[in-house]
């Protein structure tokens, strides 16, 4: 592969600059960490520090030489912990839309400068004596000078400084004009219903798009170069230094890891020297893979896409559209027969709208994907377009051009024949593009006719048969208004543990084929029907696919966003390394390596809009102490580098570096002022969408406010507000109807005497997932693109 011109490199090069964005220009450190690590350290260790680097580390506040109570240690350990955190109450997420800003952790916790100390009773407001922490009723001031038990106060004009009132009040301070009498006792608030949430936000905060593995970037020459001990790749920042120096350019040289500080001995020509931020490692050329699959002639021409569609009785269900429509799907002409019966007049009822017309979702359906293969044959003539239907058997379709083939019975069951049917039958039941066989797939729409029950999980598999012999970016995309109750995959009877794992396990592996087979597969229900979209999510979580509950009248746009969205590798894994003196925050710990500094996460599929979002942090003050070769505060920018490993569409395995290095600040309020606030907004909604995928709602909704407190002032909160409220709401809906469950639970269960005058409790209502599952999946796809159109159509 020839390297790429000097002309091409510089006409990419400023598109490939907003490829890897922080959520800050300068990357924050706690001042609190720093000087509790240098605190740890031998005194010589501190003694090396040169005088003038030594200002930019404040240890923390001296200790008095009194003996302090186990109490006020215990205290004073818990301020110190909510120095870096913001704090909300349970209450307070229930409060999501309103823009007031409440005395709470979630605001001063935010503002007030780390290095300043925090009394305990302000991260939840002003609080009582002796109430733990963060679960006192707030008093307001006024009474609780009254009552004498005022402890702290806050001063907004006093540059965030912290007052402490004990016993008698100060001079300064109006005393209150009512004394309270002596025998009378101060009535303690009831406590705060529900725990706290506290959570560490700020600026340090990465974002990659994946768009970049579509443009053109310089070819490395040579091998990548990793380090030995961290797996950190030498990039343009690494610096060398010759073991003999009378041979500079070809002995071996020392290479001291910019991340880890080990030494690599290396031997690198002067022209392999990386001389970009980004650069493009072939591992593997097309022609050497295809070498390997010897049954593979060559790659197909384009891309293959099957719709899978239910059949199902309830598919037959209408739903009423404003105004007299004349649908080419409607099946009155079939029953113009049984007119003869009537007089031909038009009955309706007293109240009765007339100007309706009920269409079904069997016809939104079929006029939804007709309208695709008008448009591929169109814009895409050279795509193969297959139609698997499902209802009690499995009719495999494929372009109309032969008759179908029907699988039933104990089939149902069998994965591997499912598979192979799918495998085999692309030859033959999908060998012309979307130009030849458009009109025999219309056709064959119009004799679809709806009955029977849902056989889902087979009609996927072959399906997914079907798509997996097309080019990589192939697309499945199942349209379903019901839950699997046939064959492979059933979700309506999951009555025991084993029954329930071994579902999930089926779809997780059918998920898992369509990944290395660069497939994805995108899932489509219909609004106000149950599909158990939770147990079908890993199909579209594992291939980069969507999960839409929608109307039916709207599918047609539905499925044309799916499909414009297309695949533009495979096979793809993200590693992103960290300095060994910071961590990744808030990341699956089966995801992370290398003492936590090296995230990887499996992608599959990316797309151009993707972006990938993670956050980081210093590690523990007591780990860094026990590293002597690092010395933050000498430090002036810190190295971060992605290596992301894909096939591409044409076949070649890469390896894309980024490696971008960035500057340190101590002040919390400089990384604020540099912010991007995109960066962050769209990291806040990724994770909290994240967050609500793994069943943790009310930490997804606490995640929210988090970081809706810290963006508030800025110019994208607005559009933050906007794009997370959907899933904000949608996880607040399924927690009334947890807690009404329980409630209801509760009162069916209690004894007759317990009840009283009590009515007898309702049947407990259906638990859905779908909606949250459906919402979070948009949510994680969430870009800076979509936050700027929606601040654009905000303002």
């Amino acid at each position: 592969v020839s390297t790429q011109s000097t002309w091409d490199y510089k006409q990419t090069q400023h598109q490939n600059n907003n490829r890897m964005n922080f959520g800050s220009e300068r990357a924050y450190l706690s001042k609190r960490k720093i000087g509790n690590c240098l605190k740890q350290k031998a005194p010589q260790a501190m003694a090396d520090i040169p005088s003038g680097k030594a200002v930019a580390v404040i240890a923390p506040e001296s200790k008095t030489e009194k003996k302090e109570s186990k109490a006020e240690e215990e205290r004073k350990k818990s301020r110190s912990r909510s120095r870096s955190l913001s704090s909300i109450s349970d209450e307070e997420l229930d409060n999501y839309d309103s823009d007031e800003e409440k005395m709470s952790g979630a605001k001063l916790g935010a503002d007030i400068p780390e290095e300043e100390p925090m009394d305990s009773s302000v991260r939840g407001g002003v609080r009582g004596r002796g109430a733990p922490r963060g679960r006192g009723r707030a008093v307001p001031i006024s009474k609780r000078l009254d009552m004498g038990l005022a402890e702290s106060v806050v001063s907004k004009t006093a540059s965030k400084s912290k007052m402490a009132i004990k016993g008698k009040s100060p001079p300064e301070m109006v005393k209150p004009s009512v004394k309270p009498k002596a025998e009378e006792k101060p009535k303690m608030k009831a406590k705060r219903k529900g725990p706290r949430h506290e959570q560490e936000v700020d600026t340090n905060v990465i974002s990659i798009s994946l768009s970049v593995l579509k443009d053109k970037t310089a070819i490395a020459t040579g091998d990548a170069i990793l380090c030995t001990k961290c797996k950190a790749v030498f990039n343009k920042y690494s610096k060398l230094e010759p073991i003999d120096p009378a041979n500079l350019m070809i002995g071996e040289q020392n290479w001291k890891c910019e991340f880890c500080n080990s030494i690599n001995k290396v031997t690198i020509e002067k022209e392999e020297l990386p001389q970009a931020d980004e650069l493009t490692y072939v591992i593997e050329s097309a022609m050497q893979a295809m070498d390997k699959k010897v049954e593979e002639k060559k790659l197909p021409e384009d891309i293959s896409i099957i719709f899978c569609v239910d059949v199902s009785g309830s598919m037959c269900v209408t739903e009423p559209v404003s105004g007299k429509l004349a649908m080419k799907y409607d099946k009155k002409a079939k029953l113009q027969d049984l007119a003869k019966f009537g007089d031909g007049s038009q009955q309706y009822l007293g109240k009765e709208k007339r100007a309706i017309t009920y269409v079904s979702r069997m016809q939104c359906v079929q006029t939804a994907i007709e309208k695709q293969l008008i448009d591929l044959s169109n814009g895409a003539p050279n795509r193969k377009v297959g139609i698997v239907t499902f209802s009690n058997e499995v009719a495999l379709i494929g372009d109309g051009s032969l008759p179908p083939q029907i699988i039933a019975g104990d089939k149902l069951a069998n994965y591997e024949l499912l598979l192979d049917v799918g495998v085999k039958g692309s030859e033959a039941y999908i060998a012309k593009n979307i130009k030849e066989t458009k009109g025999n797939l219309i056709k064959r729409l119009e004799q679809i006719e709806e009955s029977g029950q849902t056989a889902l999980g087979p009609a996927l598999v072959v399906a997914l048969g079907l798509a997996s012999k097309g080019k990589p970016g192939s697309k499945v995309i199942l349209c379903t208004d019901g839950l699997a109750n046939v064959g492979l995959g059933q979700v309506e009877n999951l009555t025991t543990e084993a029954i329930f794992n071994e579902t999930k396990d089926f779809y997780t592996k059918v998920g898992e084929f369509a990944k290395s087979r660069g497939v994805s597969i995108s899932l489509i229900s219909i609004v106000g029907e149950e599909c158990k979209l939770e147990m079908l999510s890993p199909l579209a979580d594992l291939t980069s696919g969507d999960i839409l509950k929608v109307n039916p009248v709207n599918l047609s746009q539905d499925f044309a966003n799916i499909l414009s969205e297309e695949i533009i590798a495979t096979n793809v894994e993200v590693r992103v390394k960290l300095h060994k003196g910071l961590t990744f925050r808030n990341e699956d710990p089966k995801n992370l390596g290398e003492n936590q500094t090296l995230l990887i996460r499996q992608i599959g599929n990316a797309t151009e809009s993707q972006e990938v979002t993670f956050e980081y942090c210093m590690k523990p003050s007591e780990e860094l102490a026990t590293m002597p070769d690092i010395i933050f505060s000498e430090a002036t920018k810190l190295p971060f580098q992605t290596q992301i490993s894909y096939v591409s569409l044409e076949g070649m395995k890469c390896l894309r570096l980024l490696t971008k290095t960035q500057e340190i600040t101590f002040e919390k309020d400089e990384a604020k002022k540099k912010a991007n606030y995109s960066v962050i907004a769209v990291n806040a909604v990724q994770q909290s969408a994240k967050m609500a995928q793994e069943g943790r709602l009310r930490e997804a909704q606490a995640n929210a406010v988090h970081w809706k407190h810290l963006m508030k002032g800025s110019e994208k909160y607005d559009a933050y507000k906007s794009s997370s409220k959907p899933l904000y709401h949608a996880l607040q809906k399924k927690k009334v109807e947890e807690d009404e469950y329980e409630r209801e639970e509760m009162l069916e269960g209690m004894a007759p005497p317990m009840l009283g005058g009590m009515k007898k409790a309702k049947a407990a209502p259906k638990m859905n997932w779908d909606s949250v599952v459906s919402t979070a999946n948009q949510a994680r796809k969430m870009n800076k693109k979509k936050m700027q159109s929606i601040r654009s159509l905000i303002n």
